[in-house]
């Protein structure tokens, strides 16, 4: 083993061994976001929610745009760049986190109304068929980033409401229910163009919105800023002033989802190191699963989305634009390891408790424990990518990883047909 990849590994057990308790069970509670995904190719997209699942989280967000769909009008339907996405994660068995948002160039704030209606009634009996049954009303409406004149009376009457209904409509038409998310807002300062997320939020309720939505979207970006550490510009822990107006409005039962969150790793003003990052993540999911009112805590996102060393929107990555580690994915990998089956799978812990890879590190070969009957086994790189798959494996047959190259992978574990674990393993040098 190199030096470089012995203080990788020195770095990862200390992470490992200092990791606080969690006090619930994250098999449910944690998610990558990677908003960009209808420009992508096939095989992009596949690599990404291939990694996305080998990282053993359950939730993958991303864009449903209506600005995509209906790009040329109203009466035009695209839905290709939509499918591709929800194919692909659906094949991993990722739950998808569907953002319906955006307007296209033919409509705004002030369009009729039944113009959006129909997008998202449309967008659920396509795809709540399909197993899609969480919708997020909008992404940051309350920053020009995302909303021309952030208006809350707008967004409640025009993006809200009607698509609330239209969403459970669609359920309903199905037979079936859905999880409505409110939009997940971004940290920001009311100053007469944005509106900050206190405010917004109190302004859902002020607009006749509570009854709209099963959950509220948060946002809890705080970065450059350690998460654990009061700050009047720590919006990471400002999320229990929004748990406050929650409380004040009497809607004690709904919880609060970290739809996005993250720290950039470029270089220059509010960027943070590498291993910043990592510490930052970890810190974050201690203290957002220790308080019983949240719901799912969702990264964004799982690789870079450009290149660019000094520009933030290009480094939020737990790797790099091509993939290569950086020290938060490890980080991410030990808080999923808190759960090692996964919630949406009709396989008994009792069974799957028992599958177990040794010995781990290995340099030349790993052997299998379990008492479970037709297993299949997919090896990962670090990076998503798809090595080797072994159908049918009993417990004494040895895999042989004497050619792979020293570092972390993953052993993907299906069980009668339902993806029950993943549990990470060390190629060491021989």
């Amino acid at each position: 083993m190199t030096s470089r990849q012995k203080l990788k590994l020195v770095f990862l057990l200390c992470i490992w061994f200092t990791q606080p308790v969690f006090t619930q069970d994250l098999c449910d509670r944690t998610g990558i976001s990677n908003g960009w995904m209808l420009s992508k190719t096939n095989s992009e997209v596949d690599r990404v929610t291939a990694a996305a699942a080998a990282s053993n989280a359950l939730y993958f967000r991303s864009d449903f745009a209506w600005s995509d769909v209906q790009y040329e009008g109203s009466d035009t339907w695209n839905w290709s760049n939509v499918d591709r996405v929800v194919n692909s994660a659906l094949a991993q068995d990722l739950e998808l986190i569907a953002i319906l948002d955006y307007f296209p160039p033919w409509a705004n704030a002030q369009s009729d109304t039944s113009f959006w209606s129909q997008f998202v009634y449309e967008a659920g009996l396509r795809y709540i068929p399909k197993g899609v049954t969480i919708w997020e009303m909008w992404n940051e409406p309350n920053i020009t980033n995302f909303w021309d004149q952030p208006d809350v009376k707008d967004y409640v009457e025009k993006i809200l409401i009607p698509g609330s209904n239209a969403i459970r409509k669609a359920a309903s038409d199905l037979g079936t229910s859905v999880t409505v998310i409110s939009a997940g807002l971004a940290p920001a300062a009311t100053d007469g163009t944005n509106i900050s997320q206190i405010d917004f939020f109190k302004g859902i309720y002020e607009n006749g919105g509570k009854d709209y939505f099963d959950a509220a979207g948060q946002h809890p970006y705080c970065w450059p800023l350690d998460p654990s550490i009061e700050n009047p510009f720590n919006w990471f822990l400002k999320t229990e002033e929004l748990r406050q107006v929650m409380i004040e409005q009497g809607d004690l039962d709904k919880k609060i989802w970290g739809t996005e969150m993250g720290w950039p790793t470029h270089l220059g003003n509010n960027g943070v190191s590498k291993n910043q990052q990592a510490q930052f993540l970890s810190s974050a999911f201690s203290i957002w699963n220790a308080w019983d009112w949240t719901g799912p805590l969702i990264w964004y996102a799982y690789n870079d989305a450009g290149e660019d060393a000094t520009y933030s929107e290009d480094n939020f990555g737990l790797t790099d634009y091509d993939f290569n580690p950086k020290p938060a994915l490890d980080s991410f990998l030990v808080v999923t390891a808190n759960c090692g089956v996964l919630s949406n799978t009709n396989i008994s812990e009792s069974n799957t408790e028992q599958i177990r890879l040794y010995p781990n590190p290995s340099s030349d070969k790993l052997f299998l424990y379990t008492h479970v009957k037709s297993t299949t086994i997919e090896i990962y790189t670090a990076q998503g990518l798809l090595l080797n798959r072994y159908e049918n494996i009993a417990r004494t047959t040895g895999l042989d990883i004497s050619s792979y190259r020293a570092g972390l992978y993953f052993a993907v574990f299906t069980v009668e047909g339902k993806r029950v674990q993943s549990i990470k393993f060390f190629k060491a040098d021989k």
